[in-house]
């Protein structure tokens, strides 16, 4: 419905680089829809991304502006509105909204401790409101879908899938142009917010093993998080912190390209993931993957055709497929290519983005009627 108007409600500040998965959906899915005609406001707030409790707070206190203020409340009554996350708890019982939920907040509580855990229990009440509150709920896997229903009670005709996806010709052409780093040896990546359940410490547990067949390895972790000095210090601990840099958040996005064009294997043994999309931005780039076989991440990367899948808690396994494909270079290239064909052709967003664009048009159909 080319020209047509909608409201994109997000708390997370518009400058939020990798330190969220639902941020980057959320700019995703503005961009692709304004690439698809609509006329998209997006009504975020403007504070910087700072600690987690901190930044919940924040959150929370928007979400409460958006009842109360009144330029703000009629911006959300013209127009259809979408809204991610636990946003949206606090409207008006009146105002038809999709919830894109992504996180599942109930879901990742059980790897969390103290404020944190405590914060998240509180956060993951209002994720259940704003659920069950919305009209339809958008999630990107079969993993969420069977969640939304054991943890929310979302009833299973009210929840839609829609795949996260990737802007995979503009992505491709940075990585072609980015200029790698000059190298000594092969080169993992790994590309996470660093929380527990990201699965960091045991990637970092396994690196002497991998040292021990590739001496001169490189492992580069990018991201930012609660567990970043806990990291680093493991790393000392275990006498590898000379070959794992700890390059922190990185913003651009041809900087991020350039990580991935001078990488050989992408390695995140998340414990959770409720999609995944650095495993798209690996394969795009042509890279294999090696991941843990668990919760969506079988529904992203398929074993043994774009990666390789491990059990949970093996550490002996993750070993031995990251040295196997540093080793295998016509293997690793065989599932890199695979990777990013698949990409291409089911997870680009001009694809993936059509669930929500069905509903929005139905939305507006609708009031006109």
């Amino acid at each position: 419905m080319k020209g047509a108007s909608i409201n994109l409600v997000t708390s997370w500040p518009s400058e939020s680089g990798v330190g969220s998965g639902v941020a980057v959906v959320a700019k995703n899915i503005c961009r692709a829809l304004s690439e698809a005609g609509w006329n998209v406001a997006r009504l975020s707030p403007s504070f910087s991304s700072e600690g987690y409790l901190t930044s919940s707070l924040r959150r929370l206190g928007f979400n409460i502006f958006l009842r109360h203020g009144r330029a703000m409340r009629r911006s959300l009554e013209n127009g259809p509105v979408v809204a991610f996350d636990f946003d949206g708890f606090y409207f008006p019982r009146n105002l038809r909204f999709a919830s894109v939920n992504g996180g599942i907040l109930g879901d990742i509580v059980r790897f969390e401790k103290g404020a944190v855990r405590q914060t998240l229990k509180l956060l993951a009440r209002l994720d259940k409101m704003a659920c069950r509150k919305a009209e339809v709920v958008f999630t990107p896997s079969e993993y969420c879908r069977k969640r939304l229903d054991e943890l929310y009670g979302v009833r299973p005709e009210n929840v839609r899938l829609m795949r996260n996806g990737i802007f995979f010709e503009s992505w491709v052409k940075k990585v072609k142009a980015a200029v790698p780093e000059r190298r000594t040896g092969p080169v993992v990546l790994a590309v996470a917010r660093l929380y527990k359940r990201k699965g960091l410490s045991q990637l970092i547990k396994v690196w002497p093993a991998i040292l021990g067949s590739k001496p001169s390895a490189v492992l580069n972790i990018i991201g930012d998080g609660l567990e970043m000095e806990n990291l680093q210090h493991f790393a000392r601990e275990l006498g590898v912190r000379n070959s794992i840099n700890f390059i922190g958040d990185v913003r651009s996005e041809k900087n991020l390209a350039g990580y991935y064009a001078g990488c050989d294997v992408f390695c995140l043994p998340s414990l959770h993931e409720t999609f995944g999309l650095v495993f798209l931005e690996a394969m795009a780039a042509g890279k294999p993957v090696v991941a843990l076989n668990s919760t969506a991440v079988p529904e992203v990367v398929r074993d043994g055709v774009d990666g390789v899948l491990v059990p949970p808690g093996d550490d002996k396994a993750l070993c031995s497929a990251v040295v196997s494909l540093l080793e295998n270079e016509s293997v690793s290239r065989e599932m890199g290519e695979r990777g990013k064909r698949r990409v291409e052709e089911i997870f680009d967003w001009s694809k993936v983005i059509r669930p929500l664009v069905e509903w929005l048009e139905t939305s507006r159909k609708e009031v006109i009627c």
